[in-house]
């Protein structure tokens, strides 16, 4: 049990002694023709039912309710004198639709009416107004309990319905990491090999010159050199990354930003206005960063097109001299978004996901939402004196 759940037994066992108490002092104090001993027993024997409420929801109040109902065959006067009777009676209906289910509940507060009309039938002239005011002594305390168990129960639903939401969401996210890592790992495998080829025929170039022209040599040397600096730095990367062949074995063209242009079109075919911005002097990026930029690019022209229909965009490239800096800022709703409805930046989640990866891969950052004049925007950064160090 919580120390919610803890705190809510004791206060309530609390107000049953607190009844005992004041109806062993009302009892006392009071002059009644009845006798007192039997009065007073049936009274505690009655709060003494309801403190066993939790091992008994049921039957605990329909017997505090009962043992009354019995004690008006002898001591109707001393009920209907004191006023702790309808305490009593007022815990009793909200344990029974506090406690149990709606037909046990039901069938809990039909017992005790009928118990309470038992003991209303042993009044002197019991008149309407007794019997109204005994229906509503048990009856709304009943309906307010059995409010109150629906609406915990709803609550508990709801929270454990989000906890499993929750659990999921995390499970999709982690799949979607995993997937982009094994895509990741095939699109460098492809860096990697071509590296490797470019390496095999240089070194073949220069085993040649050296026989015909030792200095000719020293050219495609270096150029093996440089090139296996890249590849090492790339199969780096790599370590910790599960590889996954492609069912067919083939292996398809390295995309770059030098083919921005190209995809580029393929969207404003597909009905996206973009414009591409450059800055700086381009330069040459080693082949994995390169290929991360073309995919965050890539990415989030998709998002546009996905959740922002009739948007436009730009994709702007800033060279710097010790960093790569790429935007994708569009004109569709990134703040404002209906009530209860999934933010932009929020839906799905896999894009973003894979677009930070590819990111944290090569040492920079990326933020995405939406931009302060409208719209939705992708930042990205990407350090150049790292990767080529």
């Amino acid at each position: 049990m919580d120390a919610h759940g803890l705190l809510r037994r004791r206060v309530g066992d609390a107000i049953i002694v607190a009844i005992a108490v004041a109806g062993t002092i009302e009892l006392a104090f009071s002059v009644i023709p009845d006798s007192k001993a039997l009065l007073g027993v049936s009274l505690l024997a009655s709060d003494a039912c309801l403190l066993a409420r939790r091992r008994f929801p049921f039957a605990a109040p329909l017997a505090a309710t009962a043992i009354l109902a019995v004690a008006s065959f002898f001591v109707a006067h001393g009920l209907r004198a004191l006023a702790v009777p309808v305490l009593g009676a007022i815990v009793a209906g909200w344990v029974m639709g506090y406690g149990n289910d709606r037909r046990r509940a039901i069938l809990g507060l039909l017992l005790q009416y009928v118990c309470v009309q038992i003991t209303t039938a042993h009044f002197d002239q019991p008149g309407a107004g007794d019997i109204l005011f005994t229906s509503l002594l048990i009856g709304g305390p009943w309906l307010a309990g059995h409010t109150v168990r629906v609406r915990q129960q709803v609550g508990n639903e709801l929270e454990e319905r989000t906890v499993e939401l929750e659990e999921a969401r995390d499970e999709i996210a982690r799949a979607a990491v995993i997937d982009e890592r094994l895509r990741i790992a095939r699109e460098l495998h492809d860096v990697v090999a071509h590296s490797i080829s470019v390496m095999t025929i240089q070194a073949g170039a220069a085993r040649l010159l050296l026989d015909e022209g030792p200095d000719r040599a020293e050219e495609p040397l270096l150029r093996v050199e440089e090139t296996g600096r890249e590849t090492l730095s790339e199969m780096r990367r790599l370590l910790g990354v599960l590889r996954q062949e492609e069912p067919n074995g083939k292996l398809e063209a390295r995309p770059s930003l030098e083919h921005l242009d190209a995809l580029l079109a393929q969207y404003r075919e597909a009905g996206l206005p973009v414009e591409l911005v450059v800055e700086g002097d381009e330069r040459t990026l080693p082949q994995g960063l390169d290929l991360a930029a073309y995919r965050v690019v890539q990415e989030a022209l998709t998002n546009t097109l996905k959740h922002a229909a009739g948007a436009s965009a730009v994709v702007r490239l800033a060279y710097h001299r010790d960093s790569l800096e790429l935007t994708v800022s569009d004109t569709g709703h990134g703040g404002a978004t209906p009530p209860r409805a999934t933010p932009r930046w929020e839906r799905g989640g896999h894009g973003l996901v894979g677009m930070r990866e590819r990111a944290e891969i090569y040492g920079g950052r990326l933020e995405a939402g939406p931009s302060p004049d409208g719209g939705f925007l992708v930042s990205a950064r990407f350090p150049l004196e790292r990767v080529a160090a």
